[in-house]
């Protein structure tokens, strides 16, 4: 297992908050969007979706142009080829259209 794929295991599988980063990663492949944005597509409060944003950005997994209010995110491209990271957004996308069969 290559460093990248240790830490996606980490971030969404070994550590509490996976569920929630994976839903703000599957959101951002679709559309860049802001923390206010992102907090209601989700439905989740703003400080929450805040907190996750700061860990994957400091890890790399999503990169924003300026850091401060309103600023949008993006997935970086460095992971956008990583087959587990494709994977990993595979399993929510069918869950999704699982649920609504």
């Amino acid at each position: 297992m290559d460093a990248q794929t240790r830490l996606l295991y980490w971030l969404f599988n070994a550590s509490r908050g996976g569920p929630t980063r994976l839903k703000i990663l599957s959101v951002l492949t679709r559309k860049p969007m802001n923390t206010r944005q992102l907090a209601l597509e989700l439905s989740m409060d703003y400080k929450t979706i805040q907190g996750h944003l700061e860990l994957l950005v400091s890890n790399g997994l999503i990169l924003t142009p300026q850091k401060r209010y309103g600023s949008v995110f993006f997935i970086s491209p460095e992971w956008e080829n990583n087959e587990y990271f494709k994977e990993l957004l595979g399993d929510i996308y069918g869950k999704k259209n699982k649920r609504k069969k």
